[in-house]
């Protein structure tokens, strides 16, 4: 009876060895695929960050690299050309200016929508120009520095994203809602007044629509910002980077950016948490001046904006 115990004593203990063995290298083998994934999603990155990088001439007097790898806040001015998309080959102009500063101190991110009619001299060009023109003279390098010495902010870098970026990064991430506070159609979609659905079929008709909106491009700016952080929250999900590959697509056919790829990594492990998003809008009033529609913006509103922005970067008023 005793020898009978005993066999199934050896017998249990190495059923149970067998099932450890089993389970060992079940989790060696998940934690080996999972590296390669890792290392796959880490190479795929790297060769789309690379592809996108371009570096263009800044007057600022910042080390924008010392301030990210400080992990102290940074700003970053948001291009939104006109082009990629309705046959637009051409550079163009810059349809859509936000100047946004990540703080990871207060855990929040300033974003800041520009009229593009607003009335700015730019040297070479006149004291009566259109923000936006900034770009279509000079490209992204003209763009930061007359929006530096606009708001009197240091800009530390520039992404830049033309039409088609916004569509196939729509594409490619889902459909996300919004709350459309204005019934309306354009270019052959309807927008009910609620929380409605964009996909990459209604998308840029959304986000491009002012003339029926009684604000006007600040409508369109509004929606723009709305569009803007619902991307963002969408690809930080689990459904989001699952499609990373496509999202790299996207980005990298569409959008050029001064970030390297090594400050990518320092933003996404120490600035991530700065998620609350505050938006601002720059407020002009419109005017027609020799027949050219402008927005002029009190030097209070400018002023307002400005320290705003040097509050959010930490920097002396």
């Amino acid at each position: 009876m005793g020898s009978i115990n005993k066999k199934r004593y050896h017998k249990g203990k190495s059923k149970r060895k067998k099932v450890l063995y089993i389970l060992i290298t079940v989790l060696i083998l998940f934690f080996l695929v999972d590296g390669i994934i890792l290392a796959k999603v880490y190479y795929d990155a790297k060769t789309a960050v690379e592809t996108t990088y371009h570096k263009v001439k800044n007057n600022s007097e910042r080390n924008s690299a010392r301030t990210i790898s400080s992990d102290k806040p940074f700003s970053i001015l948001l291009l939104g050309t006109d082009t990629g998309e309705y046959g637009r080959t051409y550079r163009g102009r810059s349809d859509s200016m936000m100047v946004a500063v990540i703080n990871p101190k207060t855990k929040q991110t300033t974003l800041v929508s520009i009229p593009r009619d607003t009335k700015v001299a730019i040297p070479g060009h006149g004291f009566e120009n259109k923000i936006n023109s900034a770009y279509s003279y000079g490209g992204v390098s003209m763009a930061m520095n007359i929006m530096q010495s606009y708001l009197d902010v240091p800009i530390d870098h520039y992404v830049e994203m033309n039409m088609r970026g916004l569509v196939q990064l729509s594409s490619a991430v889902g459909s996300i809602k919004v709350n459309n506070n204005l019934d309306f159609s354009n270019v052959g979609n309807h927008y009910a007044k609620g929380e409605i659905t964009l996909n990459k079929n209604n998308i840029l008709g959304y986000t491009q629509m002012r003339y029926s909106d009684p604000t006007g491009d600040y409508g369109r700016q509004g929606r723009q910002r709305q569009v803007l952080s619902a991307l963002v929250k969408k690809m930080a999900t689990i459904q989001g980077i699952t499609k990373y590959q496509s999202i790299l697509s996207a980005l990298s056919s569409n959008m050029k950016t001064d970030i390297t790829f090594d400050e990518i990594k320092t933003i996404a492990t120490k600035y991530r948490s700065a998620d609350n998003v505050k938006q601002i809008q720059l407020q002009g009033y419109g005017k027609m001046i020799d027949g050219v529609s402008f927005q002029v913006v009190p030097q209070k509103n400018v002023d307002a904006v400005t320290k705003k922005l040097r509050t959010a970067l930490e920097l002396n008023n």
